[in-house]
């Protein structure tokens, strides 16, 4: 029965499995869709699933999870969701996006929930945070405790009218953007102890008023927020509801309740309901871990929950052997098969089921990829081979290393070196769209204009010409501008951070020392100070072959290394045996997925490594951009063991650098 077709609101799905939402963290700081996230769901869809619900689109900036958190709550998000609704249809599947505000757990300073945080269940809130903790290595727990602890005391006030009506607003325009993104369908998260789930809980909205105390006002502001979604979509648009069962916290949402709710969705026209338990107040108790570890632990739960809908029903909970499914479907427990780590833990999950395979590899519910999203580390599964591994960690690490372009002019001459520039700073095309977004600073002194009003309107009249005629639209470029009260540096820093950029670009000028001082201040970042040697297409590469080495790689990979005309060169500096070098090479180059052909050339070298890679470069004459990596010492560590990097920066003309930290 698992490929048998079935009906869903206007579709006819081409079997009975879904790939379930679960939180990668695979967006671009901001929310942006990256090429890791697009990629993750068009393997997902391509699996053979016949529909993929997109995680956890936050509906509003105070709603999200992570910094990491895809979100759909401005039209700038729409070209990126599309990306996603596009590459999940061209596998052949059905495109869900849904749409979550986290409420109490969002990442911001004053989180909204319905009710104060209750005195009677603080207790348990402090217990259920000792269980958490002991989840997490013992070096990651006082950071995270005090975060945890900070968060609570935020959880004071209720929400006021403005902020539900303005929430339930949030709700309806994130599902119209979703139509316009091209998905199919949108699912409401109304589980796991996130904003809807909080008021429909007595465990966070107990307190009597006209949308908590009693079940029925509970109800009150979910089923407005379902009221406004189907207000503001299509009439043939599914909307689906991700609902929890049992809570398993004092006071919390019992099967009961669950069930009483969910035929309140069928009177407003939800198209399906997929099921969920827990939040993060419970799912880390010893007690609660073990119920979770059995396979298909929600049978009986769902059973009870199909006898009472009509609508379309999606089973969670370890479905992860298709027997498992083809029962689940046979006893009437389901309609739909919703596999959440099975197909991420074996893509193959789907094609190894129709051949009746026993080979599928099976979560072992070691929960390191809920460690791994929780310290906003991305998305990893344990039982992944070890360089897909390896892989997916570096493309999170660049989410924050190329996207949002930041261009720095200070300077009447930077924009002849900018304009000269252009092949060097921008990436391959299919990047660029949700990847740079450039923005231009102006910076200039509180004492004197550092350029004119003509000169910068007609560099970002030229930025935006130049865009257009490498086939992009000139609504990337951003123009800014910002008075130097302290320091030009440090005003950089502030706009990186206001601004998320994780690409910063200065021109060469040696007669202001901050610009390099940006170099090594930035943390996590691409930087390049550009110099005016004609020959950026020349490209020299030195590496160490540690793991910073990987992180350039994949940079110029994703960014650079497909360029037309443009010629790089690999250089270690050896100062042992050749062979171990030539093999961590050709480790690195399959971990990166370069080419096998790719050489590496060597340089003997005494320890002064800065000098000979100079050296090097004065011989050859012909290198006009060197790009290393930044090993992330700190300043007492460069100050006592020198840094290869700043002894290069040191001795380069009029080259440019580009420095991956």
């Amino acid at each position: 029965m698992i490929f048998s077709p079935f009906k869903l609101g206007p579709y006819r799905l081409k079997n009975r499995l879904v790939a379930l939402p679960v939180f990668t963290g695979y967006a671009h700081p901001g929310g942006w869709a990256s090429s890791l996230l697009v990629n993750h769901y068009k393997r997902l869809a391509g699996s053979g699933v016949a529909m993929v619900i997109v995680a956890n689109a936050a509906v509003s900036s105070d709603g999200i999870a992570s910094r990491h958190n895809l979100r759909a709550d401005d039209d700038e998000y729409i070209p990126g969701l599309n990306k996603i609704a596009e590459a999940i249809k061209g596998e052949g599947a059905r495109a869900c996006l849904q749409l979550n505000h986290t409420g109490r757990f969002a990442k911001t300073e004053q989180p909204l929930l319905p009710a104060s945080l209750d005195s009677e269940n603080l207790a348990f809130n402090i217990a259920s945070l000792k269980s958490f903790m002991n989840f997490f290595p013992f070096e990651k727990r006082f950071a995270l405790t005090r975060y945890f602890l900070q968060k609570m005391g935020t959880w004071r006030h209720s929400m006021s009218s403005k902020d539900l009506e303005r929430v339930k607003n949030a709700f309806g325009d994130s599902a119209e953007r979703a139509c316009q993104a091209g998905f199919d369908m949108v699912e409401l998260h109304g589980a796991n102890g996130y904003l809807l789930n909080q008021f429909l809980s007595s465990f966070t909205n107990k307190a009597p008023s006209s949308f908590g105390g009693d079940f029925q006002s509970r109800t009150v502001f979910p089923l407005s927020v379902v009221e406004e979604v189907k207000r503001r979509i299509p009439s043939d648009f599914p909307l689906g509801f991700r609902l929890n069962l049992r809570e398993m916290v004092p006071g919390g949402i019992d099967l009961g309740e669950a069930v009483s709710f969910a035929t309140l969705l069928e009177k407003r026209g939800i198209a399906y309901v997929s099921a969920s338990v827990g939040s993060f107040n419970s799912i880390f108790s010893t007690e609660v871990l073990k119920g979770m570890a059995h396979p298909a632990y929600l049978r009986a739960d769902m059973a009870t929950l199909k006898q009472n809908v009509k609508v379309p029903t999606i089973i969670s909970g370890r479905v992860m052997r298709p027997g498992i499914a083809e029962a689940l479907l046979k006893d009437n427990v389901t309609d739909l098969i919703g596999l959440g780590r099975p197909v991420r833990v074996d893509t193959d999950w789907v094609k190894k089921a129709r051949k009746g395979s026993k080979k599928i590899r099976i979560c072992i519910n070691c929960n390191a990829c809920l460690k791994q999203v929780v310290l906003e580390q991305g998305f990893i599964c344990s039982r992944w081979p070890r360089q897909e591994q390896e892989r997916t960690d570096l493309e999170h690490k660049l989410l924050s290393r190329n996207f949002r372009g930041l261009m720095v002019l200070a300077h009447p001459n930077d924009v002849e070196i900018f304009r000269s520039a252009l092949p060097l700073l921008f990436p391959k095309k299919e990047n660029i769209s949700t990847a740079i977004s450039p923005t231009v600073l102006f910076l200039r002194s509180a004492n004197k204009e550092t350029m004119s009003r003509a000169q910068k309107d007609d560099f970002v009249a030229w930025s935006k010409h130049a865009l257009v005629q490498l086939g992009f639209s000139e609504e990337l470029i951003r123009p800014r501008e910002r008075t130097v009260k302290e320091s030009f540096d440090r005003e950089v820093n502030e706009e990186v951070r206001e601004g998320e950029h994780g690409i910063i670009m200065l021109c060469r000028n040696s007669t202001q020392s901050w610009r390099e001082r940006v170099l090594y201040k930035e943390r996590g970042k691409a930087l390049t100070l550009i110099g005016t040697n004609e020959r950026y297409s020349k490209v020299l590469v030195p590496v160490d072959l540690s793991p910073v080495t990987l992180l350039v790689l994949m940079f110029l990979r994703q960014t650079h290394f497909d360029k037309p005309d443009f010629q790089f060169h690999f250089v270690h500096a050896l100062s042992g045996p050749q062979g171990p070098a030539e093999q961590r090479w050709e480790k690195i180059k399959k971990v990166t997925g370069m080419d096998a052909d790719l050489k590496l050339m060597f340089i003997p070298t005494r320890g002064e490594v800065d000098r000979d890679l100079l050296a090097m470069m004065m011989e050859s004459g012909n290198y006009g951009t060197v790009v290393m990596g930044k090993r992330g010492l700190t300043g007492i560590k460069r100050w006592l063991l020198g840094s290869v990097s700043a002894g290069v920066l040191r001795g380069l003309k009029d080259q440019s650098l580009i420095l991956i930290d």
